[in-house]
């Protein structure tokens, strides 16, 4: 069992590593200050002491690190470890049968600051209080400077080193799972020795300190239609960590916006967003919908489906995965990633399910319904590619909507009706889509001519009660000091 979750670990930690590694690029701490101010006597005497105090055993010599050590002790298992010019991911564990009493992952990589501030959102440190306050108390592992994170993953205890050597352009990253107090782990770390060098490299401003997104109104033209966007400002702009699980909805005077285990709410003007009120509910919560009557609905995998009225918390409905409500608020789709899904009915503060298949369709990854349809995006069971399949409210097929030559789409996250056919958010291929009626596609708009982006993800949208439709995306900023969620207004379609 140990393997197998070994495995998955080992697969999941050099993804999050390898995706920015080769990257020049962001931490607060450089090589320890003590060991930069020694003199020459001390290293000398130091050097002496650690020849000295050495175990016999092993050292591995990389490009970015040196480790010495006892191979008496620690299995060094070449399966899991890569090493080039600019990253090494070494791996070793105490053995015990098929299994391991301690393991340890090393990464050390030359990359931008990217990695490393992600380590700190997801490891739920605070970066305004680890750079200015010095709110956290530092290790230093192998030179540098690192914060020190425990948990448990699949119930197996860890710990996490985290640091950055800012001018080397360097981000270490150490886990060691299982048994994590043994003396062996702070012999084996006391071994570690992080050969990058001091490059002079400066990161990109922290988010506190960069420049905030903005944009000027924009067109753009396909077919016998021109598209027109006006960003919103969002008052205290909304910095995230998370690319894709933000959600947005919108009554007649307010917008709500979902991410981060918050349901933000904002009064909205017609030309910028302003903040009200937040509500924390949890990680999980994934999707927000608003119906006629003003009521807010939130749903995630794994969460009760939340009705919210007037900032209160009016009713909860239990074994659903995610819903989207239709406007009526008397129906909705109860669906996860297959093509068997539920509709569900509302009434008298109780839900009824009735099974609804969508036949046509493999892997769903996005619902949205309206008064009319019930829009299902996702793989086609026939082909694979990603398309959106239009439903009557019954679930009777109307139309398939594909790409101009017929072929497959990038992932649409949003759908709605339009008065001259339909729009859709194709977040992979960062486009506006548009259809005729008879669900032939008219064309598409690029993010970079509509909205001057770089390349940002559409989340979702919202259908306004003037018929424009409010977008939101992550993007990030300019001076790469931050990724924002930021809106869109659109009209003229």
């Amino acid at each position: 069992m140990k393997k197998k979750f070994l495995a998955m670990l080992m697969a999941s930690v050099m993804m999050l590593s390898l995706g920015g590694c080769g990257d020049s690029g962001d931490d607060k701490k450089s090589k320890s200050e003590s060991e930069e101010t020694k003199t020459e006597a001390e290293k000398e005497e130091n050097e002496e002491n650690d020849t000295e105090t050495t175990v016999s055993g092993e050292v591995l010599e990389t490009d970015v690190l040196t480790l010495n050590y006892d191979s008496d002790v620690w299995n060094y298992n070449e399966e899991y470890t890569y090493m080039d010019e600019t990253y090494a991911c070494v791996y070793l564990d105490i053995p015990e049968g098929d299994s391991y009493i301690t393991s340890v992952q090393i990464d050390v990589c030359i990359e931008n600051h990217e990695s490393f501030r992600d380590y700190l959102n997801i490891y739920e440190f605070d970066a305004y209080e680890y750079v200015v306050n010095d709110a956290y108390d530092l290790v230093n592992i192998g030179g540098i400077d690192c914060l020190l994170y425990e948990g448990e993953f699949w119930g197996e205890p860890y710990i996490k080193y985290i640091g950055r050597w800012e001018s080397a352009s360097t981000t270490v990253s150490i886990q060691i799972m299982g048994d994590y107090e043994n003396e062996c782990v702070g012999e084996l770390l006391d071994g570690l020795t992080i050969c990058t060098e001091d490059i002079g490299n400066v990161d990109a401003p922290w988010p506190w300190e960069g420049e905030a997104f903005s944009a000027s109104q924009g067109s753009a033209s396909v077919g016998e239609y021109t598209v027109n966007s006006e960003w919103l400002p969002i008052a205290e702009c909304i910095i995230t960590g998370e690319t894709f699980n933000h959600s947005v909805a919108a009554t007649e005077d307010k917008v709500f916006i979902l991410g981060d285990g918050t349901l933000k709410q904002y009064s909205y003007d017609g030309s910028s967003l302003t903040f009200d009120s937040e509500i924390s509910c949890g990680e999980d919560y994934t999707y927000v919908q608003a119906t006629d009557d003003g009521s807010v609905w939130i749903s995630g995998f794994g969460y009760s489906l939340m009705c919210i009225k007037d900032g209160v918390e009016v009713a909860t409905y239990d074994e659903v995965d995610y819903v989207y409500m239709s406007p009526s608020g008397e129906w909705g789709i109860d669906w996860f990633s297959g093509p068997e899904c539920e509709k569900i009915t509302i009434a008298n503060g109780s839900i009824t399910s009735t099974p609804i298949t969508f036949a046509e369709v493999s892997t769903i990854s996005s619902v949205t319904v309206d008064d009319n349809y019930i829009y299902v995006c996702g793989s086609d069971a026939t082909d694979d590619t990603h398309k959106a399949f239009v439903y009557d409210t019954d679930g009777v097929l109307q139309m398939t909507l594909t790409d101009v030559d017929g072929e497959g789409l990038g992932c649409i996250t949003f759908m709605a009706q339009t008065s001259n056919g339909f729009i859709g958010l194709d977040g992979n291929m960062r486009e506006v889509v548009l259809w005729s009626a008879d669900g032939t596609c008219i064309g598409v708009l690029d993010d970079a001519d509509l909205f001057s982006t770089n390349y940002p993800w559409f989340c979702g949208g919202t259908v306004l009660s003037d018929g424009s439709i409010l977008t939101i995306m992550t993007e990030d900023r300019a001076d790469e000091s931050a990724m924002e969620v930021v809106a869109f207004r659109l009209s003229g379609f």
